[in-house]
């Protein structure tokens, strides 16, 4: 693995050819891409059910790296297997699932704790669009508070589950979130991530432009909008350790993000004065380093 540390660094060999049938702006596409660049040919990927798995369905072969496609709960137990015959035949590869929120926050939570709790020598990248966008856009626990989905039309009353503090608990080596809109702080953790031994986990957002209700051309810009609203900071927790790695200097409203998503649409003022509040206290003890503390909504 060429160890990339900016832009000039990222390889010519592309490791993804032509396009499945996602949708347009698809950012599980740019993830994936990113992340193989990131690993190398040397990469195996295990695909839990959804949307990611159109990318590759036959006769559309995409990946110039293995792909092993499994169902939505039994990604981190199919990891499992793979590590345990390459060591049987002595070889060496990476192993990456790569899963929606869905299939890493609930479905296969209890796969992925278990192999967590195994010390497996992995890498997992949660591409987290929000909801289960692959079968209606229905809420999942990794859905924002307010947030409307088919299944939370009045918008979503709980807050979403901090996965990344979850796995830190499993005392992994390394977790982290990460945003396909900043591409080099996500390289960067991807190879952190495939270096350590034992299992690693990436939250990484993915503004979907179907599920979410915004152009498709402006799914760069909107996960820009994520980071820096304070929405989805960015950080790393390696070996215990809490560090963010980007912190703009002061947090754009929270408007200007959700302004352009249809499924804020629903909310009033009084609404988005309360969801400030609470990203503001989260950033606040971010900065501090106060990783475990608990916001209060």
């Amino acid at each position: 693995m060429k160890i990339i540390s900016s832009i000039k660094d990222i390889p010519e060999q592309v490791l993804t050819v032509g396009g499945g049938p996602l949708c347009a702006g698809c950012p599980g596409d740019i993830g994936l891409k990113i992340a193989l660049q990131a690993l190398g040919k040397n990469t195996i990927v295990v695909n839990a059910s959804g949307c990611m798995t159109l990318y590759v369905t036959f006769p559309h072969m995409t990946t110039m790296t293995p792909w092993i496609h499994l169902a939505i709960e039994n990604a981190g137990a199919g990891a499992s297997g793979i590590l345990a015959a390459l060591r049987q035949m002595k070889k060496k590869a990476t192993v990456l699932c790569y899963a929606g929120d869905g299939a890493t926050y609930d479905i296969g939570f209890q796969s992925l704790s278990g192999a967590a709790e195994r010390g497996e020598d992995f890498v997992y990248i949660c591409y987290n669009n929000q909801s289960f966008s692959n079968t209606g856009v229905q809420m999942s626990s990794a859905t924002p508070v307010g947030t409307y989905t088919t299944t939370t039309p009045d918008g979503n009353p709980i807050l979403r589950k901090s996965m990344v503090k979850i796995m830190a608990a499993h005392n992994i080596p390394y977790t982290a979130t990460a945003s396909i809109s900043y591409p080099m702080d996500y390289i960067k953790k991807v190879q952190k991530a495939a270096s350590v031994k034992g299992p690693a986990f990436i939250d990484l957002i993915a503004p979907c432009p179907t599920g979410w209700g915004f152009d498709h051309s402006n799914t760069i810009e909107m996960g820009k909008l994520a980071v820096q609203t304070g929405a989805w900071p960015l950080y790393e927790v390696e070996k215990g350790k809490f560090q963010l790695t980007f912190s703009p200097a002061k947090l754009l409203p929270i408007e200007k993000y959700m302004e352009g998503q249809r499924r804020f649409s629903h909310l009033n003022k009084k609404d988005m004065d309360k969801i400030q509040e609470l990203i503001n206290k989260e950033w606040d003890l971010l900065k501090q380093g106060r990783f475990w503390d608990v916001v209060e909504f």
